[in-house]
């Protein structure tokens, strides 16, 4: 389940696809995937590399303007005017590619790269199909309208609306018992910054990965603000919540 302000919209089941790339495959085929093929999209070939992020042969970096990245994914967009709650923002929405790039307004840097993922039939929705489809008729809608097919790479592992395998949790950091995040730090000369990926899941069994984005560290409130927190959430009762909860392992239980 998708916590964050931008939920992703729910969708029919996971349609499966087996085809090949450029003449080779690129699927990674398991026992253990329950079903599910993993293979990189063929058409929208996104792969992290250090603090860089290959769009199609093109790096793009999540500390430039928005202008790289628009030129790297082309004029096909709907920008949208909106708001994260503190920040004003404009959305450029890739309808056909399925992701949002957001920009902040106020000083033009990316706040974040959104992907909008196959949600499958076992998760919990908060809209019925039938508000879905209302919600995507709008149009100045914030939502993409159509779904990110296959996987990205991440560092060599194809990462998509599948299960939460070993792979990816060895690698990504569990944040609450439905997200997960991972800090990318840069290679060698790479001219970027260090940026984060949060992944959010089903929560069921089997935990599928219902949400994707790559998102900009923004000190927006003070470490002793962020401790105040933390210790507020890890002392109070969705310490241990289901859902919400998880992320307080090393803080002390309260006596």
């Amino acid at each position: 389940m998708n916590m964050n302000k931008f939920n992703t919209l729910g969708i029919l089941p996971v349609i499966l696809c087996i085809s090949c790339s450029n003449g080779q495959s690129a699927a990674q085929v398991n026992p253990d995937n329950e079903g599910f093929v993993k293979k990189l999209n063929p058409q929208h070939r996104f792969k992290v590399h250090g603090c860089a992020i290959n769009y199609n042969g093109t790096d793009l970096y999540m500390n430039s303007g928005v202008e790289p990245w628009i030129k790297a994914l082309g004029k096909n967009y709907r920008k949208v005017d909106s708001t994260d709650g503190i920040n004003l923002t404009n959305l450029y929405i890739y309808d056909d590619i399925g992701v949002r790039l957001v920009e902040r307004k106020n000083d033009k840097q990316i706040d974040s790269f959104r992907f909008r993922l196959e949600r499958p039939e076992h998760d919990i929705k908060k809209e019925t199909d039938a508000e879905i489809e209302e919600e995507l008729k709008k149009p100045d809608t914030e939502q993409v309208r159509s779904i990110f097919k296959d996987a990205i790479d991440i560092d060599g592992i194809l990462v998509g609306a599948y299960p939460m395998h070993d792979e990816v949790r060895n690698k990504f950091h569990s944040k609450t018992r439905v997200s997960y995040n991972l800090t990318i730090s840069c290679e060698n000369d790479q001219k970027g910054r260090p940026f984060g990926i949060e992944l959010s899941t089903s929560f069921n069994d089997p935990e599928v990965i219902d949400h994707m984005y790559f998102y900009n560290y923004f000190d927006s409130i003070s470490d002793e603000e962020k401790a105040r927190q933390r210790k507020e959430f890890c002392e109070g009762p969705d310490r241990d919540h289901p859902i919400l909860g998880g992320g307080c392992e090393d803080y002390p239980t309260k006596k």
